[in-house]
C-alpha cells in the first residue's frame, strides 16, 4: 500500500534538489518526447476514469480536465514543467493521495531486510509506567505482563529506513495488540472502492451482464481484551507506516491520540497504484477511500536519520503523560455511487485537437483493461497507442479522424467490432446500412447468395457475380476498405469487406453491376436498409427420407416447440445456422439435450478493482433438458457467416447432443456485446466476454470447425442447388465421406 504526501508546494523544490543533486555518472532521466508523454498521461488518466471512487461518486469533469492539461502537457520543455502540468490534472480531483510523488517518495523502499538502527527491542520502559511497542523491530510474541501494568501506551509504526516489508508485518502485529489496548468493542468502518465487471455499455440496452460499481468492505469489530479505566494510547507514524483504518477509529472516538514525524494526510490511509510517467516520474492514484479521516494531535518534522535523538518520541512522551482527553472527530460522510454514459459530444463530426486525444485514451483504455481478447491480437496494444497519438492529434478533417478511430480499431481483429454514429465512416461503407442481399465469395468473386429483400433490390438473383458499384470496380472499393475493417479470422474478414463495400447510409440507393451465367453485364438499382427476409412460410420442410430442415437464420425461439411436435418422428435434423441467430439457443437445447453434459460454454471477463485487475472465469450451464428430448442424429451447417450468438448456439449442441458440423470454419467472433462511446457521436462495439468451448479450447479467432468440410460452388449456386445441404443429407444417409478430424 504505497504511502503518499500531499504538498503540492514541495513538488518543484523536490524536482529541482534532485536535478541539482544528480551526479554525472546517473544524470536524471531525459524528459521523453511529446508524443510519449501524451502515451503516458493516455495510462495515468485512464487509472484514475476506471479506479479512483471519486471519479464513481463526484461530479467531475474528467473530460474537461484532460482538454484543459494536454496543451500543458505537450508544452512542457523540462521534467519540471511537465510534472507541474500532470499535477493540474489531477488536482482537479481534491485529493492529497493522487498526485504526483517527489522523487524521494517515488523511489522503492530498498529491500535489504534491514530493521532499523536502534529498533532490535520490541517492548520497552520508555518513561515509568509508560510502555513503548515498537512494531518495526522483531516480534515474537505480545508482551501482555508489561501492558497490564502500563498506565499509557506509546506505539512505533514509523517505517521510514526499514525495508520493504516492514509495513506489512506492522500491520500484522498491530492486530495482536490492538485488543489489549482497547476496553470497549472498536467497530472499525470499511474502505470502498470501485469494481468493474466487464466494461459496462454506454448505448445498448442494459441487460446485467457488465456491471459498474462502488463496494464497501464490510469492516470489522475488534473485541477489547484489556483491563481497567482506558489509559493514554499514542501511534506514532511517519510518511512509510501503515496507517490503519483501525488506529483512525481509535483516534476518531477519541479513544488514542496520533503523532505523526512529517505532515500526513487523509490520502495516507488509502490504497494506491502507481502510474509510470517518464523523466523518472510517477504518479500515485487513490483506489479505495474510508469515511475516517486523518487528524493528527501533533506534527513534528521528519528526521532526516533514524539513529540519534528522537524529538518525536519525546514528544509522544509528553502527550502520554497529560490526562486522557476524549476528543472525537466527525466521520466523513461518502456520496453515494453513481454510473454515468461518457459523453459522446455528437455534434463534433471534426473534434477539435484535445477532443481528438480524448477520443483515443477513451478508446485505448476501455480495449486495455476490458478486451477479453487482447491476448490474441496479433500487435503489441501499449505499440497500437504510440502510434495512433500521431494519427489523432494530426487529424486534418473529420474523415481523417474517423478514419483514425476506425484503423485503430481494426487492432482488435474481432468479428464483432462494429461501428456507427459518424457520417464519414457511413459514406465510406465502414458503417451504415447493408445491402438488402448478400454475397459470399465463391471462386474469388463475390456472388449473390440471398436476396432478402425483392423490393428493395428488383432484378438481383442468386448466382449473380456482383462486378461493380456505382461503375466502379466493387474490388476497389475493398481494397479501400482493408485498413478500416476488422475480422478474426481471414475467410470472415473477406466476407465483412464484401459486405461493408456494398453498405452506406440508411435509404441510400445506389447501383450494381451484375454478370449473369450467360455471361451479361446488367445494372441493378437497390436501396440499403435493415435487410428483411422475403416471408417464405415456415422456418422448418421436410427433407429427402424422412429428414427435416431447420433455417435457424429464422426459427424464433417462440416456434421452436412446434418444430419438435412437427419432426420428432424423423430420422434426422440439418440445422442451417450459415447467418445472423434470433437467439433460439436457450430454447432449443432442451429438445436437443440427450447427453449428460452440465456446461455449454467456458466464459472469462475482465474485473477491474482497488485489488487488482484480473479474470473471472465461470462454465454457462445448459439448460435444463425436455421430458421427451428429440434422439434423431443432428447436422449443423456453419461457414463464416456463423457469428457470435450463432457459434455460441453451436458450443452449445455439441455437448448437448453432439451435433455434427458441416460447412466451413465460422466466424470465430463471439462474447457478449459492450461499447463504448467518443467524441463525434461514434459508438465502437466489441467482444465482452472471452467464450470458449466447454472443454477450455480456443474459439475466437479460431471458430467452430465442421468434421464435414463442404463448400458451395458458383456452378451449383446457379443451378439452383445447395450443396452443403446436399453433402449433409448424404452424409446422414450414409452416402457422403467418413467423418474427418475437425479442419
Amino acid at each position: 500500500m504505497p504511502r503518499t504526501l500531499s504538498f503540492r508546494g514541495f513538488l518543484t523544490l523536490g524536482l529541482v534538489a534532485w536535478t541539482a543533486s544528480a551526479a554525472p555518472a546517473a544524470p536524471a532521466p531525459a524528459l521523453p518526447s511529446a508524443e510519449e508523454r501524451l502515451a503516458h498521461l493516455a495510462r495515468l488518466w485512464g487509472q484514475v476514469k476506471y479506479r479512483h471512487p471519486a471519479l464513481a461518486s463526484r461530479d467531475i469533469d474528467w473530460d474537461a480536465a484532460l482538454v484543459a492539461a494536454l496543451p500543458q502537457v505537450e508544452a512542457a520543455g523540462d521534467a519540471d514543467a511537465y510534472a507541474r502540468a500532470v499535477q493540474e490534472l489531477l488536482e482537479t480531483l481534491k485529493d492529497p493521495a493522487t498526485r504526483v510523488l517527489r522523487p524521494e517518495e517515488a523511489a522503492p523502499a530498498e529491500d535489504t531486510g534491514a530493521s532499523g538502527a536502534g529498533r532490535e527491542q520490541a517492548a520497552r520502559w520508555a518513561a515509568k509506567d509508560v510502555l513503548l511497542l515498537d512494531l518495526g523491530a522483531p516480534w515474537t510474541e505480545t508482551p501482555r505482563s508489561e501492558l497490564a501494568r502500563a498506565k499509557a501506551v506509546l506505539v512505533d509504526l514509523r517505517a521510514r529506513g526499514l525495508d520493504a516489508r516492514a509495513p506489512e508485518r506492522m500491520a500484522q502485529a498491530l492486530g495482536g495488540v490492538l485488543p489489549l489496548l482497547l476496553t470497549q468493542p472498536l467497530q472499525v468502518p470499511g474502505s470502498r472502492s470501485v469494481f468493474h465487471s466487464g466494461h459496462r455499455a454506454h448505448t445498448l440496452p442494459a441487460d446485467g451482464r457488465y456491471t459498474s460499481a462502488l463496494l464497501t468492505t464490510s469492516g470489522e469489530v475488534v473485541p477489547p481484551q484489556g483491563q481497567g479505566k482506558p489509559r493514554p494510547i499514542l501511534f506514532v507514524l511517519d510518511d512509510r507506516s501503515p496507517v490503519d483504518a483501525r488506529v483512525l477509529t481509535m483516534k476518531a472516538q477519541g479513544l488514542a491520540q496520533v503523532l505523526t514525524e512529517g505532515r500526513l494526510d487523509d490520502g495516507a490511509s488509502a490504497e494506491t497504484t502507481r502510474v509510470e510517467l517518464g523523466a523518472g516520474l510517477v504518479a500515485s492514484v487513490r483506489l479505495s477511500e474510508l469515511g475516517v479521516p486523518l487528524r493528527a494531535d501533533a506534527v513534528l518534522p521528519r528526521r532526516a536519520r533514524s539513529e540519534g535523538k528522537d524529538d518525536t518520541l519525546q514528544k509522544a512522551l509528553e502527550l502520554a503523560r497529560k490526562p486522557v482527553r476524549k476528543v472525537k472527530v466527525r466521520e466523513v460522510e461518502l456520496p453515494p455511487g453513481r454510473w454515468r454514459t461518457d459523453n459522446a459530444y455528437p455534434d463534433m463530426t471534426y473534434p477539435t485537437r484535445e477532443y481528438r486525444l480524448l477520443a483515443l485514451f477513451r478508446l485505448w483504455n476501455a480495449i486495455e483493461l476490458f478486451y477479453p481478447y487482447k491476448h490474441l491480437m496479433d500487435g503489441d496494444w501499449d505499440d497500437a497507442l504510440r502510434a495512433a497519438v500521431p494519427r489523432f492529434a494530426g487529424a486534418q478533417d473529420a474523415a481523417q479522424y474517423a478514419l483514425a478511430v476506425a484503423e485503430l480499431s481494426t487492432r482488435l481483429q474481432d468479428g464483432q467490432v462494429t461501428l456507427a454514429g459518424h457520417p464519414e465512416l457511413e459514406r465510406r461503407g465502414i458503417s451504415g446500412s447493408p445491402a438488402p442481399f448478400e454475397v459470399l465469395e465463391l471462386e474469388g468473386k463475390p456472388v449473390v447468395v440471398r436476396v432478402g429483400d425483392a423490393e428493395a433490390a428488383s432484378g438481383l438473383k442468386r448466382g449473380q457475380i456482383v462486378e461493380t458499384l456505382d461503375g466502379q470496380p466493387l474490388a476497389q472499393r475493398l481494397e479501400a476498405l482493408k485498413p478500416y475493417v476488422t475480422a478474426s479470422q481471414g475467410t470472415a474478414l473477406r466476407q465483412r469487406l464484401w459486405t461493408q463495400a456494398l453498405s452506406g447510409p440508411d435509404g441510400s440507393q445506389a447501383t450494381v453491376g451484375v454478370r449473369d451465367a450467360d455471361g451479361q453485364l446488367k445494372q441493378v438499382r437497390f436501396t440499403r436498409g435493415p435487410r428483411r427476409e422475403s416471408p417464405s412460410g415456415e422456418a422448418w420442410r421436410m427433407g429427402p427420407d424422412n429428414m427435416g430442415y431447420v433455417d435457424l437464420t429464422r426459427l424464433r425461439p417462440t416456434e421452436v416447440a412446434a418444430l419438435f411436435e412437427k419432426m420428432k418422428n424423423t430420422r434426422a435434423l440439418v440445422l442451417d445456422l450459415r447467418g445472423a441467430s434470433p437467439g433460439t439457443r436457450w430454447a432449443l437445447t432442451p429438445f436437443l439435450t440427450t447427453r449428460k453434459a452440465r456446461h455449454g460454454a467456458v466464459l472469462e471477463r475482465n474485473l477491474v478493482s482497488a485489488d487488482h485487475t484480473g479474470r473471472y472465469k465461470f462454465s454457462e450451464e445448459l439448460p435444463p433438458a425436455g421430458a421427451a428430448p428429440y434422439r434423431g442424429r443432428t447436422v449443423l451447417l456453419i461457414d463464416e457467416r456463423t457469428l457470435g450468438a450463432a457459434e455460441d448456439t453451436g458450443l452449445f449442441l455439441e455437448v448437448a447432443n453432439g451435433t455434427t458440423f458441416v460447412g466451413a470454419p465460422s466466424a470465430g467472433a463471439t462474447g457478449g456485446v459492450t461499447d463504448l462511446v467518443l467524441p463525434g457521436g461514434i459508438s465502437l462495439r466489441f467482444s465482452g466476454e472471452d467464450v470458449r468451448h466447454a472443454d477450455g479450447r480456443q474459439l475466437q479467432r479460431v471458430g467452430l470447425k465442421p468434421q464435414l468440410y463442404a463448400r458451395p460452388t458458383l456452378a451449383g449456386l446457379r443451378a439452383g442447388k445447395d450443396e452443403v445441404l446436399e453433402q449433409a443429407y448424404g452424409w446422414l444417409k450414409g452416402k457422403g465421406g467418413p467423418v474427418g478430424a475437425p479442419r
